[in-house]
């Protein structure tokens, strides 16, 4: 089989500690072991050239880009790891695999593993591959539509009256937009005035268009300066004052820290949602264990009087239970942020997909930030195996 392509789409970010940088994605598409396709506002027409999803991360907290795929009927591959994990069903061994209804589970970390999960996926037939897409969207629907994530937020601040603004607070304008816009809507729709504080980013304006009321902070996501993250916190909990929300949500490491610090101080009502544990929680050096710690005692200080925290997976609701970063009684198992399963649907890739047996292009994409720990090497290499062994273009 030679007409097999490996594709990576995503944001290069250069200020993550585990960023991969350009030149590196340059060379890997010079030899021909992947396509970089960039990055794209609307994921849905790859997502329906492609004929599996490909993810081989080390942690997560459920990976939207997953979620989309199945809920468009791809079949997915995976690391066997926090987060991945859980989007993979009824799971049977098959040596060191996992072999779900709508999926694989590979190796986490393993590049040889990835390769063995994509040889089976290539040995199945045609038909199996369908099925596998059409059960990964049934169980997204069941599991994961975005429609019962909405209905929580609902239920979770039915006792706000409807005169009152609700807050969030995020690393980034995208993130709200992308993940959170239906929650917000339905939100609104209820009577609340939302207000977002995240930094400027291409999506600031259509938030503006949808009503929201819209604030601008600086976060340096990754950065360790003390006198950024001192005005970073300055700053949410100056707009939080102004503000006086009802209830604040903040999504992603520093937000839940500082906004949950913020709202501490200023007696706000506040639920922090654990969206991932983030490059510090992956294992590494002295330097990163150090990190770590110093991040643990962070949280716990600025979730002592937190209402909730939510969690997307079981792991990372363990680890912090372990680390007594909060309580049991505080703790709320969110599945994931959701998939709108209308909006991700089936029919865009029946159109663009020949699904002719005959037609022997297969295509595995990976969407992600271009970080090392998204498993983004491990594809790399185990596109260099497949092509050595006569496969791909």
């Amino acid at each position: 089989m030679k007409n097999i392509k490996f594709q990576i789409l995503g944001k290069a970010d250069g200020a993550n500690p585990s960023s991969i940088p350009l030149k590196t994605i340059q060379d890997w598409q010079d030899k021909n072991l992947v396509v970089y396709l960039g990055i794209s506002q609307d994921v849905r027409e790859q997502i329906a050239n492609a004929t599996c999803v490909v993810l081989p991360s080390y942690r997560e907290g459920v990976p939207i880009s997953l979620l989309e795929a199945m809920a468009m009927e791809k079949p997915i591959i995976a690391a066997d790891s926090a987060g991945c994990k859980e989007v993979v069903f009824d799971k049977v061994k098959k040596q060191d695999l996992l072999i779900g209804k709508n999926g694989i589970l590979c190796q986490r970390k393993s590049s040889d593993s990835l390769t063995r999960a994509i040889e089976y996926f290539l040995n199945l037939s045609e038909a199996q591959r369908l099925e596998m897409g059409r059960s990964g969207r049934e169980f997204a629907k069941k599991f994961f539509d975005v429609k019962d994530i909405v209905k929580i937020y609902q239920n979770k601040t039915a006792w706000v009256p409807k005169n009152k603004p609700l807050a969030f607070v995020s690393n980034t304008s995208f993130g709200m937009a992308r993940f959170r816009f239906e929650a917000l809507k339905a939100l609104q729709e209820q009577g609340y005035c939302i207000h977002i504080l995240a930094p400027q980013d291409s999506s600031v304006e259509s938030l503006i268009k949808e009503g929201f009321f819209y604030h601008e902070i600086s976060i340096d996501p990754k950065g360790l300066n003390p006198f950024l993250d001192l005005k970073t916190f300055l700053q949410i909990k100056q707009i939080l004052k102004n503000v006086q929300p009802a209830l604040t949500f903040s999504y992603t490491i520093k937000p839940a820290i500082y906004a949950s610090l913020a709202c501490r101080f200023l007696k706000i009502p506040s639920i922090a949602v654990i969206t991932g544990l983030g490059y510090v929680f992956i294992e590494g050096g002295l330097k990163k264990k150090i990190l770590k710690s110093f991040v643990v005692k962070m949280y716990a200080y600025a979730l002592k009087k937190i209402q909730e925290v939510w969690f997307l997976n079981p792991e990372d609701k363990a680890e912090f239970l372990g680390a007594k970063i909060v309580s049991e009684s505080k703790t709320f198992l969110l599945r994931s942020e959701g998939v709108n399963t209308d909006y991700f649907s089936p029919s865009l890739s029946n159109k663009t997909q020949d699904l002719n047996p005959s037609n022997k292009q297969i295509t595995f994409l990976l969407i992600a930030r271009m970080l090392w720990d998204k498993g983004i090497l491990e594809f790399v290499q185990a596109s260099s195996n497949i092509k050595k062994k006569g496969g791909g273009q």
